[in-house]
């Protein structure tokens, strides 16, 4: 791509966002930072895919890959539906509003554990063994 596309997310306080990069004909997203001006990816050591859980020792872009572009276009579209379209009054998301009661946040019965015996999940005393 000749120009970088870089989102900053309004809520971050230190530059976090994510960038559109285009490798060899393939689309992604990337965690990114934008710093004194300048756009940098963030970099993971994934692990081994033998199962140890250990890292790799080569650092990789820590990316999503979305294919060639058709099909990023695609891939984001359908991720776009699923936001808009999939939405209902009991997933809003809570914003700080005055409006906002921990019933709006939990749900009905509040949030789990929160000493009304309602909608208590397992607790320590709870364990099976």
């Amino acid at each position: 791509m000749d120009d970088e596309i870089f989102y900053e997310y309004e809520s971050s306080q230190y530059g976090d966002g994510v960038l559109l990069d285009e490798y060899r004909s393939e689309f992604s997203l990337v965690a990114a930072k934008r710093k004194d001006g300048k756009v940098f990816m963030e970099w993971v050591f994934p692990q081994k895919r033998d199962g140890s859980k250990e890292p790799i020792d080569k650092s990789l872009p820590w990316k999503i890959k979305l294919g060639p572009k058709a099909e990023a276009i695609k891939t984001l579209k359908f991720f776009i539906a699923k936001l808009e379209g999939g939405t209902s009054p009991s997933d809003d998301i809570p914003d700080g509003t005055p409006d906002d009661t921990p019933g709006d946040i939990w749900g009905k019965d509040g949030p789990p554990n929160d000493d009304t015996g309602v909608n208590d999940g397992p607790s320590d005393d709870d364990i099976p063994f």
